[in-house]
């Protein structure tokens, strides 16, 4: 075998030299199950992360992992404010129904409208009062011939016979209350009339457009970002457990050190729910002192 070994490896082959010889089976492709654990209790549907690295992975990359079923980890060379921001950015990207959806006062213009809609690559804005009540709602259907940009919002925004939909109510209602009326934005409120919620059509078409999407209870993209082995780590945590991230990355060269078993150890006292990541590692000690100290998952493998 070894002699075998060491021809392939003298003659330089590449990929296209190597087949995987197929035999008899009785599986067709639609009965392969790929999920995998991403940590001790999160799932993902196929065993695809991309890296924690700033050439790789922002928030439309975290999108589109997972979107296609994997996860994507935010890299850590950003303030927390802006790692924070991406996550919410993931959370907002498609949602059964979005939780804490981009609001805007009485007071604002049609530019921070606008600004807005970019800033989040959103159709829609509510527009609430000081104890976040609905008042109004601005779309880009409002905006699209609007050429003075200091107009108030109130000129713009719909406020009168507004189409909303009452706690609890199932996306399937969603959908038939958004065909009805001929909408794509429908605002959620509880029964003081405060908003509490926003359903999109393009989010309930997109559970059947992508139906592997990875995502949490919420019908939220999954994401995750990562932290380095540095004195606002916690902080760091817990905006992006604010921000709603699934889980988080202690992400460092060499992560058999006190010093990650701290950080590990502080992240996970102050957020014991949250599933915390461990790398990277390159032997069994390691992992079993990582998981021992209360890590959800190890990262292995370093260098090439």
């Amino acid at each position: 075998m070894e002699a075998h070994l060491n021809k392939i490896l003298g003659e330089g082959l590449t990929y296209d030299d190597v087949l995987l010889v197929p035999s008899y089976s009785e599986v067709l492709p639609g009965e392969v199950n790929i999920q995998s654990k991403f940590t001790r209790n999160i799932t993902i549907n196929v065993p695809i992360i991309s890296a924690a690295m700033d050439t790789v992975t922002e928030s439309r990359m975290a999108i589109a992992i997972a979107q296609e079923g994997g996860i994507g980890v935010l890299h850590k060379n950003m303030t927390i404010e802006q790692q924070a921001l991406k996550v919410r950015k993931v959370k907002r990207a498609e949602s059964g129904m979005i939780l804490d959806p981009v609001t805007m006062p009485l007071n604002s213009k049609v530019k921070d409208a606008k600004a807005n809609m970019k800033e989040h690559s959103i159709g829609g804005i509510p527009i609430v009062d000081d104890e976040g009540k609905l008042i109004g709602i601005v779309t880009n259907r409002d905006l699209r011939f609007e050429k003075n940009n200091e107009r108030p919002i109130s000129e713009v925004m719909t406020s009168e016979n507004l189409v909303t939909a009452k706690e609890g109510t199932s996306l399937s209602e969603a959908e038939d209350i958004l065909q009805a009326h001929k909408i794509e934005k429908l605002p959620v409120v509880d029964k003081d009339y405060k908003l509490i919620g926003l359903i999109t059509f393009r989010d309930i078409t997109k559970l059947t457009q992508k139906p592997i999407a990875n995502k949490d209870q919420y019908g939220r993209l999954r994401v995750a970002a990562a932290l380095g082995v540095t004195m606002d780590a916690v902080d760091r945590a817990e905006a992006l457990v604010n921000a709603g991230v699934d889980a988080v990355v202690i992400d460092t060269a060499h992560g058999h050190t006190k010093g990650v078993v701290t950080v590990l150890k502080e992240v996970k006292s102050k957020f014991p729910d949250l599933d915390v990541i461990v790398g990277n590692i390159a032997t069994g000690e390691a992992a079993k002192y990582l998981v021992n100290a209360g890590a959800d998952a190890v990262k292995v493998g370093i260098g090439p």
